[in-house]
């Protein structure tokens, strides 16, 4: 027997069309983890929340609406025993043993710490019993983030994603304490190696950034194969930090003492003063109060895999050359590796900017007989005990309808003042009042009165056309048109071609010369005008690299050139000199 976690950031819930039932099942699945849900709780609507078969937990965002946020959806097999909602503790849900409690955190923390960095939604802890190939049970617990993005128009944001980095890390020493194993799920939204990214600089400046140095400090180079060298792309630096695996402590149900634990702590807690001393370097983001470490399993199954992405930038379609980075992981702790039979990247899956990825774990899940109390399902409203807001925006009488003369008049108005002041009102008024509503084509048609004031302007040049027989269908259209809109027939051709803009119906100078037409003979269709005044945009211009024809893309960065168009190369970008990736061809839209 086993069991399948699934991590995938979804970048929206609501935009997955399908029934949620079948697009969870589809994912085959015991616990799935989404990130970047864009849910807030007055957004959450029934059928997404309450699923059969299912049970779910989500964590929202206290500060923006639609904005990050995190759900998890467990199958009856997996019904978990506790569960939480944030890292801090100080929201709702309970852990075993008071592995969720603030007051076991190590370090320094402040209540106003801990709520900030849980105010935008970002975990959902699951804990879970599961029975072993010997049949004794023991506890795991899946730890679903989203870590935060460093803005660079904000670099204050780094300091957060550290300290969302140091609080990860300690409630996952905490809840490992308890005797129970660890699995932390996610987008950490940071390419840890090289080998993780598509384009890492060539100088330092790589492995120096703060997130991937923490990362060195908070993972385990651990290795299913032998310890092999890994490629230039890799770090092969860190083979002398290998751990062998079977050095990893079994806990099989053993639960830490509390004076295990405090031992078991880096000697490095900060009090008051020194945490003061510290804030004006970085330096002080790398330390941590624990020891505490976890396996990154891809790499622990797939030391040397290269491009093995899990993060593409759609805006440049840099999925279809596989040009992107890995930072959605699956970290455990050290003492479950033995019962771990995969941990895999599945791009094959669409429907996001990300891809899912999946851990299989050897064991049985034991399902709880009872719901979390943070389970979506006890939420006021969806027990019906309360109506949500948006109830009382919905339309309150059904619109009626009225006939005359066999033809169905149907009101669209939903203002009931409005629907009121009709009710009075005869059934023939309205449908005199629909008959005089002027059509649209109306406007593109040559009325009798402007066909007179066209007899004249024909009778008062007639002998300049007499005189210039050998004038061009284009300068009488000019004549012709003064004062007047062309008819689609007329525009069939565009002027600015310099074809002809009449076809075999329209009256010529020379028919109205030898009078076998008349101005009167000229019709106009009703659907006339739109060709004379909407021409079409011009084709895409060619990408010189691969004669393909380009696709319009908009600038979104902040600067004088925002919000303008340019044509660009529709392949997907790629790394450089690849002949399969987009060229670099480059020009704004209007310009030649």
């Amino acid at each position: 027997m086993s069991f399948r976690v699934l991590s995938w950031n979804i970048n929206g819930l609501r935009s997955f069309k399908t029934d949620m039932k079948e697009f969870l099942t589809n994912l085959e699945a015991d616990i799935l983890c989404f990130q970047e849900t864009k849910i807030t709780r007055d957004m959450l609507e029934e059928p997404l929340a309450i699923v059969e078969g299912y049970s779910s937990y989500f964590s929202f965002s206290r500060k923006r609406s639609g904005y990050s946020g995190v759900a998890t959806f467990c199958s009856k097999e997996a019904t978990p025993i506790y569960a939480q909602e944030g890292l801090s503790g100080l929201y709702g849900g309970s852990l075993f043993d008071k592995g969720g409690t603030p007051e076991v955190l190590a370090g320094h923390w402040t209540e106003e710490e801990l709520r900030s960095l849980d105010s935008e939604g970002r975990a959902i802890i699951t804990q879970h019993s599961m029975k072993g190939n010997n049949s004794k049970l023991s506890s795991i617990a899946v730890i679903n983030v989203y870590c935060p993005r460093v803005d660079p128009e904000k670099p204050e944001r780094r300091v957060y994603k550290l300290r969302f980095y140091e609080l990860l890390r300690q409630r996952a020493a905490a809840i490992y304490a308890t005797g129970c194993h660890v699995i932390i799920v996610g987008d950490i939204n940071t390419s840890h190696k090289r080998i993780d990214h598509c384009d890492p600089d060539d100088n330092e400046d790589f492995e120096l950034r703060l997130e991937r140095r923490y990362l060195d400090r908070f993972l385990i180079p651990v290795y299913k194969e032998d310890n092999k060298d890994i490629d230039e792309r890799g770090n092969s630096e860190d083979k002398t930090n290998t751990t062998l695996l079977t050095n990893a402590q079994q806990l099989e149900g053993r639960k830490f003492s509390e004076a295990e634990f405090v031992t078991n702590q880096k000697d490095i807690a900060l009090d008051d003063s020194a945490y003061e001393e510290d804030v004006n370097t970085d330096e002080y983001l790398l330390e941590s109060a624990s020891n505490f470490q976890v396996v990154d399993t891809f790499r622990y199954f797939h030391p040397n895999q290269q491009e093995a992405f899990t993060c593409w930038n759609t805006f440049t379609n840099a999925r279809s050359s596989n040009y992107g980075t890995r930072i959605d992981y699956i970290f455990t702790d050290e003492s479950i590796l033995p019962i771990i039979d995969e941990s895999i990247i599945l791009q094959d899956v669409m429907g996001s900017d990300h891809c899912p990825v999946a851990l299989r774990v050897k064991g049985e899940l034991s399902p709880s007989s009872t719901l979390p109390d943070v389970c979506t399902k006890f939420f006021p409203e969806f027990k019906g005990n309360q109506q949500k807001l948006s109830s009382y925006f919905q339309p309150v009488d059904e619109i009626p309808t009225f006939k005359a003369d066999d033809r169905a008049i149907q009101l669209t108005c939903g203002n009931k003042r409005k629907l009121n002041d009709l009710k009075g009102k005869s059934v023939s008024k309205k449908k005199q009042l629909c008959e005089k509503q002027i059509k649209l084509n109306s406007y593109f048609s040559i009325k009798p009165k402007k066909m007179e004031e066209s007899k004249e302007i024909l009778s008062a040049n007639e002998a300049d056309i007499k005189g210039n027989k050998s004038c061009s269908k284009n300068t009488y259209a000019s004549s012709y048109s003064n004062g007047e809109h062309f008819s689609k027939q007329d525009d069939k051709h565009s002027p600015e071609t310099g074809n002809e803009i009449y076809d075999g119906t329209t009256t010529t100078p020379n028919e109205y010369e030898k009078g076998t037409k008349s101005p009167e003979k000229k019709v106009s269709s009703q659907s006339s005008g739109w060709g004379f005044l909407m021409k079409g945009p011009k084709p895409p211009p060619l990408c010189p690299g691969h004669q393909e024809p380009t696709v319009v893309r908009t600038v979104r960065k902040k600067g004088p050139n925002m919000n303008r168009q340019f044509y660009a190369c529709a392949r997907g970008a790629g790394r450089e000199g690849d002949p399969n990736a987009q060229c670099n061809f480059f020009q704004w839209v209007g310009k030649k």
